[in-house]
């Protein structure tokens, strides 16, 4: 366990985040590692197959992982201010909450599966394989949920490094599944979803047994499923406000999905392989971001609010130097980053969907300066318990992806683009490649001035003995 109200702030930043960097980088091996195997053994197609339902994917997740995130907010509260029953009763709280949400999500994935692959335009080339790849991991949620709700609460109370130690396992296991069901018995990409979930199963197993061997003060028993107004109240806004801020944004990926499957399968792999790469390098933003919440919340409990303000301070700093290293990244070995995926790089058709691959990504990676600002700053709202502003810059997002599809493609040609490396070749979908740097540049310019605004009328003073532990 860590307690981030005492010591330096940057140390304890930088030692909380690296395990959950890490545990993010082997979550996303999960994805990647089947995007390879599928892209190498399969096809192209296959990755479109797979890139097409990544939206709804994606939401499905967030919609769990912010509610548990946001519920870990208050846990992490009550063990700051060193009320262990509420912390207690805050737990068996969010496991009522978490698990009825991961139902309606799986009943609704269930009736809805199929009207929703034609919504987003799922060419029948595809169809069938973007189905089967969802079915599979709708209802593999039930895993997901449970890891992410027993790793929610051992980082609430400062602890990292275990959650990333099961992820390293079961990545392994999820690599050598892949390969298995895949290579070997020929599954296609239904075993690379089955792959997946058994790793997400073994995670969540392992991790339940060093709860109960370990950390046994972080148990409920029936005496805690206690609600109150009040605290569910409290709950629910820091839960499924999260919940909310997430999912509006993967609701406007998904409208953006939308648009992008018009364009031919070529471009929906170009789009897919780029994506990818792109959600590893902005994990450094995501893993800095989430030890703000934890690091926020904690010493809020606390009532330190010198320290707060050194810590986001610090944070800003990472998140910058990581944005620096990133653009030199993507500048110089893009091709070879965008290589481990796509196949065939040596035809004409394998470069061109590489080169609209790296092209996507250069544009991207330059943005990541107000990236950065945006994820870390909106982590810190949240984190002090301000959830308003966060949530409507995820709404003004998910306009703005709205408009990238009425709007952005046909302004630059329509659908009628083709993969290639220039601006000119690629039409329409240049409007997808300049859609997010447009709105993380004014959503960070917006939540950058808000954060100010409030980090200035905190108290200066903290309220237990004015401690200003490590500054």
């Amino acid at each position: 366990m860590k307690d981030l109200t005492k010591g330096r702030p940057i140390k304890l930043i930088a030692l909380f985040a690296l395990p959950i960097l890490l545990g993010n980088i082997f979550q996303q091996t999960y994805s990647l590692a089947d995007i390879m195997i599928i892209g190498q053994n399969l096809g192209n197609n296959s990755i479109a197959a797979v890139g097409t339902t990544a939206p709804v994917v994606s939401l499905m997740f967030n919609i769990i992982n912010g509610s548990i995130t946001g519920f870990a907010i208050i846990v992490a509260k009550h063990f700051g201010a060193g009320d262990y029953d509420e912390m207690h009763r805050t737990i068996a709280r969010m496991s009522v909450f978490a698990g009825g949400l991961t139902v309606l999500i799986i009943a609704a994935m269930t009736v809805f599966i199929d009207p929703l692959l034609h919504a987003l335009d799922v060419t029948e080339g595809i169809f069938a394989e973007a189905r089967s790849y969802l079915i599979i991991v709708t209802f593999g949620l039930v895993v997901t949920l449970l890891y992410n709700f027993e790793a929610g609460i051992l980082r609430a109370v400062g602890d990292s490094v275990i959650p990333l130690v099961i992820l390293v396992i079961s990545t392994v296991l999820n690599i050598g599944f892949d390969l298995l069901l895949v290579c070997v018995f020929h599954m296609g990409v239904v075993g690379a979803a089955l792959a997946t979930v058994i790793a997400q199963a073994v995670s969540a197993g392992v991790c339940l047994v060093y709860l109960i061997k370990r950390r046994p003060f972080l148990l409920v028993g029936k005496k805690d499923f206690v609600f109150t107004a009040r605290t569910t109240a409290e709950l629910l806004s820091a839960g499924f406000g999260m919940a909310l801020m997430y999912s509006i944004i993967d609701i406007g990926s998904i409208i953006l999905q939308n648009g992008i499957n018009g364009f031919k399968e070529d471009m929906i792999t170009a789009h897919t392989a780029a994506r990818k790469i792109l959600m590893l390098l902005i994990m450094p933003f995501s893993s800095v971001s989430a030890t703000l919440i934890t690091y926020c919340s904690q010493n809020l409990g606390a009532g330190k609010f010198t320290r707060i303000r050194k810590g986001i301070k610090d944070c800003m700093l990472i998140m910058m130097a990581w944005a620096t290293i990133a653009v030199v990244l993507v500048f110089l070995g893009g091709h070879a980053l965008v290589g481990l995926i796509v196949n065939d790089m040596d035809t004409p058709t394998g470069a061109a969907i590489a080169d609209t691959a790296v092209l996507y990504l250069r544009w991207s990676v330059v943005f990541f300066y107000p990236l950065a600002l945006l994820l870390g700053l909106r982590c810190s709202l949240q984190g002090l318990g301000k959830s308003v502003v966060p949530i409507i810059c995820s709404i003004i997002e998910c306009l703005w992806k709205i408009v990238t599809v009425v709007v952005m493609i046909p302004l630059f040609g329509g659908k009628n683009g083709t993969v290639g490396s220039s601006i000119e070749q690629i039409g329409g979908y240049f409007g997808v490649v300049l859609s997010e740097p447009m709105i993380w540049t004014a959503c960070g310019i917006v939540i950058g001035i808000i954060t100010l605004v409030t980090l200035y009328h905190m108290p200066r003073e903290d309220l237990k003995n004015n401690v200003k532990d490590g500054l």
